[in-house]
């Protein structure tokens, strides 16, 4: 059988206005690009794009989702996220904070489509 490999089970959408707007924005945050499709030119576009072993689809599709979505993270160092953020020049909507609990530390940044996505990392484990 092999060795079984941990993956994603929920795969989150986000609406996006323009791909090729947004695309050059989660790349900014460390995405890359898995995938596209499009039935055929001119119609909407759907992608899957990548960041540290996560997944989100991103969508011109009107009928998926509404923009001003919100996704959470998981990631190992929310601190060194933040300063990587901020060396490529990626504005951050929330510093990473407690606001959410001592063990656990959160920042916000917003899309160009006025999606949220959250950035946490658990600090102590039970």
């Amino acid at each position: 059988m092999g060795v079984k490999r941990e993956m994603q089970r929920v795969v989150p959408a986000l609406r996006v206005a323009s791909y090729a707007a947004s695309k050059p924005f989660y790349e900014s945050l460390g995405f890359r690009e898995q995938w596209t499709h499009q039935f055929e030119p001119g119609l909407p576009l759907f992608a899957a794009m990548a960041f540290d072993g996560m997944e989100i689809f991103l969508s011109e599709h009107a009928g998926d989702c509404q923009p001003g979505g919100l996704v959470h993270f998981y990631v190992a160092d929310v601190d060194a996220l933040f300063d990587d953020f901020l060396a490529y020049g990626v504005t951050v909507e929330a510093a990473p904070n407690n606001d959410l609990g001592p063990d656990l530390r959160m920042m916000s940044v917003r899309d160009p489509d006025q999606n949220r996505l959250k950035f946490l990392t658990q600090t102590h484990w039970e």
